[in-house]
């Protein structure tokens, strides 16, 4: 990596040579992920860094017109559309000298163009079949201590560092999805990657990631006291007045990754973690899972419905790919079971509630521990709409309409909102 900064400077204002030694240079260093993105605080220049093991091992800083421009040369290679309005992923086979590999070029729309490039090996053949996991037994640097849950896509572990002897969550996709798609492990290490990368008070922090001897990828994230917030849902409706902040924080946690060009696109309340109640704080979890997410169409084939059916968006129903918007209408439907205590839509049958995401009206909003402020209706049902361009344009118009709703609010009695 040391004579990159030569090198990129030797390519002078040519984006396709810069590309290609960013390229090389990749595969040579063995790096496992290189991001091209405009320079945090610096308009006029974009950032090409380097890392291995989540440190980054070289940065290149280059004016921003060449980095836009070597970003639109690797959507070239990989034959992705720069107008697309979501995160594109394509493999692209890399050769340097003697060495090879597939790097995974993804490109992402958000605050200026931004690239990502993961170095992989490339897929084994076959289905994978689940090697039998114990608890005690250690995978890579991390001892299986005790399972703490299982869900639709992944298992989740408490695990101890056998160097360090602190304790974390490990959590490892499900073998089914690698064999429905056997590309589904390098997006979900690239999207827990990408996702990793954002530092937010309320997204739970991803410190490593690694493969089981089968070849599932899991990812490493910080051990959190506490439960999820579907657990506390079980117990009945949240009051009005901590709906507003818990929606406050997960907007945010999303308007920072949606900036980053990350989509969630699993947004539901066992993805969202309470770390504690006065005041309420909570952390969103499983970015990782979005590159898997949602990309199945439930009408066609219910019985493998990738996402949470009660809070799936019905674009990614009809199999577009999900976006920010799509997070913004899981979080509403998340934000109506807190007030009410229910789903909107809900039903045994798969395929019936599918298409109450596509065609049935939003039900009345109403709530067993006070009044409900007419604005936070308003912003649910927004959220809420069938239509994704009838949404909010984003989830900074959703934050600042929940910010009104405090600026217009007496804190010392709810029911001064009936008159807002």
């Amino acid at each position: 990596m040391q004579g990159l900064g030569r090198n990129a400077t030797s390519a002078g204002a040519n984006p396709i040579r810069l590309a290609e030694i960013v390229l090389a240079a990749a595969v040579r260093a063995s790096a496992d992920a290189v991001y091209v993105e405009p320079l945090a605080g610096n308009e006029a220049s974009y950032a090409i860094a380097f890392e291995r093991a989540q440190q980054v091992i070289s940065t290149v800083t280059v004016d921003a017109w060449l980095g836009a421009a070597v970003v639109a040369r690797f959507a070239f290679l990989a034959q992705l559309d720069l107008a697309a309005s979501h995160a594109t992923s394509a493999v692209v086979a890399v050769r340097s000298g003697d060495r090879q590999a597939d790097v995974v070029v993804t490109i992402r729309p958000g605050d200026g163009l931004r690239a990502d490039l993961m170095v992989v090996t490339k897929a084994r053949p076959g289905k994978l079949t689940s090697a039998p996991v114990g608890i005690g037994d250690v995978i890579a640097n991390y001892r299986l201590l005790a399972q703490l849950g299982e869900g639709g896509m992944g298992t989740v572990y408490a695990v101890e560092h056998i160097v360090l002897g602190r304790k974390y969550a490990l959590k490892v996709l499900r073998a089914k999805f690698v064999d429905h798609d056997p590309t589904a492990a390098q997006r979900f290490v690239l999207e827990a990657r990408a996702a990793a990368r954002v530092r937010h008070p309320n997204i739970v922090d991803v410190f490593d990631f690694g493969h089981f001897p089968d070849g599932r990828p899991f990812f490493v994230m910080e051990m959190l006291e506490g439960q999820s917030l579907g657990d506390h849902i079980d117990n009945g409706a949240v009051e009005p007045a901590t709906v507003v902040a818990i929606a406050q924080q997960l907007s945010a946690a999303l308007a920072a990754v949606h900036e980053r060009g990350v989509v969630h696109a699993d947004v539901t309340p066992s993805n969202v973690l309470v770390v504690s109640w006065d005041p309420v704080h909570v952390k969103l979890v499983d970015f990782g899972l979005a590159a898997i997410a949602g990309e199945a169409r439930a009408e066609d084939n219910p019985d493998f419905v990738l996402g949470t059916p009660s809070y799936i968006s019905p674009e990614q129903l009809r199999g577009l790919p999900a976006t920010d918007r799509s997070d913004q209408y899981s979080l509403g439907i998340v934000l109506f079971e807190l007030l009410t205590g229910r789903p909107p839509f809900a039903d045994t049958d798969i395929r019936k509630l599918c298409m109450m995401h596509l065609n049935a009206s939003i039900p009345p909003i109403s709530s067993a521990t006070g009044p409900i402020p007419p604005k936070l209706v308003d912003v649910i049902t927004t959220c809420m709409q069938k239509s994704p361009h009838a949404r909010f344009p984003g989830m900074r118009a959703m934050i600042a309409a929940l910010d009104d709703i405090e600026r217009v609010t007496d804190r010392r009695g709810w029911r001064r909102w009936l008159s807002s």
